[in-house]
């Protein structure tokens, strides 16, 4: 695949660590850098990524202190290393930062510790079928039980099935800026699908509820919401779910690992 058909990644790694983990004796700038069988899971994350025949160029946004303590100088893993933001979407502009308006971004969490590169594939295949500049992943949970019965989640009921959302978004560099706001609010937001339905209008709450709330109909109003192309990328691809939240998700993936 040429240069210009891959899409740039950014990794998100700031933040600092939450309480539970440091309870538990967890002393690591951030999630990021928490270790599972031995690896941390920015390194499980970056490796995937790298290893992706969707992806060009790699951005790890990241302390770079904290990326220096445990990689050298070695960027086998990634590109750049840039400073991350007072928050999570400043993070993510922080990434986004001198890249050309039309190129595609591919924005990855980075406590998915079990993201593999086909995983990473066949989602950049779905989102490169779509004409959108913003591109929001979803796993369907029927592919999800069938791997991962065990592992909880945040579900909404939908039209066409039950779904949680991915690690993983696309998004136009050009309509980062334009949609800071509308993510910012869709990120406090994004563990209630009640919260996340009051947000498009406060009638699809009790429609949600039931489960009568189509994705096409999401489509619009997200897309009437930001001003720019939105769309919903289905997956059955487990591993771009299953993240690291509490002290237990931690717990429960390094038995799976």
């Amino acid at each position: 695949m040429s240069d210009d058909a891959r899409f740039v990644a950014v990794a998100l790694a700031g933040g600092v660590l939450e309480r539970d983990f440091r309870r538990a004796g967890f002393s690591v700038p951030n999630k990021a850098y928490l270790p599972i069988g031995g690896i941390t899971m920015l390194e499980r994350v970056l490796r995937a990524l790298r290893a992706s025949h969707s992806i060009g160029r790699i951005r790890c946004v990241t302390q770079p202190n904290a990326f220096a303590g445990m990689f050298g100088q070695d960027r086998s893993f990634c590109d750049d290393v840039i400073a991350p933001g007072i928050d999570l979407i400043d993070s993510m502009l922080a990434g986004f930062a001198g890249l050309s308006p039309t190129q595609m971004v591919l924005v990855a969490a980075t406590d998915i510790p079990l993201v593999t590169a086909r995983a990473i594939d066949a989602f950049a295949a779905a989102a490169r079928q779509l004409d959108c500049d913003l591109g929001y992943g979803c796993i369907r949970r029927i592919a999800h039980a069938a791997a991962y019965p065990t592992i909880r989640h945040t579900w909404v009921r939908l039209r066409e099935g039950t779904f949680c959302g991915a690690g993983v978004s696309v998004i136009r560099a050009g309509a980062a800026v334009h949609v800071a706001s509308i993510l910012r609010d869709f990120a406090a937001a994004r563990k209630s699908p009640l919260r996340l339905a009051s947000l498009f209008s406060p009638f699809l709450v009790v429609r949600t509820a039931l489960g009568l709330v189509g994705i096409a109909e999401l489509e619009r109003r997200a897309s009437d919401l930001t001003g720019v192309a939105c769309r919903a990328i289905p997956s059955d691809e487990p591993e771009l779910g299953v993240n690291v939240d509490q002290l237990e998700d931690l717990y429960a993936v390094a038995r799976l690992v």
